[in-house]
């Protein structure tokens, strides 16, 4: 595909990502050019510092699939700039007009700029599952021809995209919910990131109140945090009862869910081990060096039991499975008591 010179503003580079709001805050901070270090803010070092790692799990014997999970809160890109100290605001409505107006107004100042667009609905991309969470990095349009010029993480290259199928997606109304036309604004001039002690320890902190406190789930059969770790790993031994003829497509959809829809191939594991990684050499920190290894065969487990759930074989894919999530569970249990740890220690330094 041919990409115009100015489809890309100048200095905005774009790389393909693991995880869409991650990848898309990753080129956006590079281009404002804040970083804790000479080379840019890594994808997993924005997720991270997010704070958006938790665990949903929906266990249900009569429905298809009769398990499901979630690995991320969805307020990722605010929670990233309250965390950095980056002076953004979202912008939401539901006039349609009034998102387009908001939008050409970034791009005709030249401002590449973040919005929520349902990529079922993006003319550009084949047959996609709906997520109206999804990211992407709108960077140039053209009145004339009816284009704007995306920057996808799915894509190596800007993409070429009806200023109408942009809008449809913009405005859909499929899971998980509403997209309401979602505008991630970035204050012009220079910045500053807040103190990278800080800006760790609050991440984490999100994180572990997350998954040791999370708000009562609005659905009986939802469970969040540890908790859902631990009823994942209950559930399972069962699952062939509960879910019956359903197993099979319980356990490819769930293999799905952790492998793919942009979650690093590790229900967003890997990344956030990434982060622990980046957090530990730039803080000097040997507890956080623990909990990235920790962390790390979280990430590895989660991938393992993706794997073991490819067997054609069922009724196996379920055994095999069934040591993986054992695991799981306990390492998620110990990645969250490594994070308490740094933060115990944070506080004290602190005090």
């Amino acid at each position: 595909m041919h990409v115009p010179s100015s489809a890309t503003p100048p200095g905005f580079r774009h790389r393909v990502a693991e995880h869409a709001a991650s990848g898309a805050l990753r080129d956006l901070l590079e281009h404002h050019r804040l970083s804790y270090a000479p080379e840019p803010l890594s994808e997993g070092a924005i997720f991270g510092f997010s704070g958006a790692l938790d665990l949903r799990v929906r266990i249900a014997g009569a429905a298809i699939p009769a398990i499901d999970v979630e690995g991320r809160a969805p307020q990722l890109e605010s929670a990233l700039c309250r965390h950095l100290g980056i002076d953004a605001r979202w912008h939401v409505t539901a006039d349609a007009e009034a998102a387009w107006e908001a939008l050409r107004a970034e791009l005709a100042a030249g401002r590449p700029t973040l919005v929520r667009a349902d990529p079922a609905l993006l003319d550009y991309r084949g047959d996609t599952p709906h997520d109206t969470r999804h990211a992407i990095v709108t960077t140039a349009h053209d009145e004339d021809t009816g284009l704007v010029w995306i920057a996808d993480g799915s894509f190596p290259e800007p993409q070429a995209c009806s200023i109408r199928s942009l809008a449809a997606a913009r405005a859909s109304q499929a899971w998980p919910e509403p997209a309401r036309h979602g505008l991630l604004r970035i204050a012009d001039g220079a910045q500053r990131l807040a103190d990278p002690r800080a800006a760790v320890a609050d991440a984490l902190e999100h994180v572990v109140h997350a998954m040791r406190r999370p708000p009562r789930p609005d659905h009986p059969h939802v469970r969040a945090g540890l908790a859902a770790a631990d009823a994942l790993a209950a559930a399972w031994p069962g699952l062939p009862a509960s879910a019956g003829g359903g197993l099979g497509a319980t356990l490819t959809a769930l293999r799905r869910r952790i492998r793919e829809g942009g979650t690093g191939g590790t229900l967003y594991r890997s990344l956030h081990a990434r982060f622990l990684h980046d957090a530990a050499a730039l803080l000097g920190s040997s507890q956080l060096g623990h909990a990235a290894l920790v962390c790390d065969d979280l990430a590895d487990s989660w991938r393992t039991l993706a794997a073991a759930l490819e067997d054609e074989d069922v009724a196996r894919a379920h055994r095999v499975g069934g040591a993986w999530v054992g695991r799981i569970c306990a390492l998620e249990h110990q990645h969250v008591a490594a994070l308490e740890e740094h933060l115990r220690l944070h506080r004290a330094v602190a005090a």
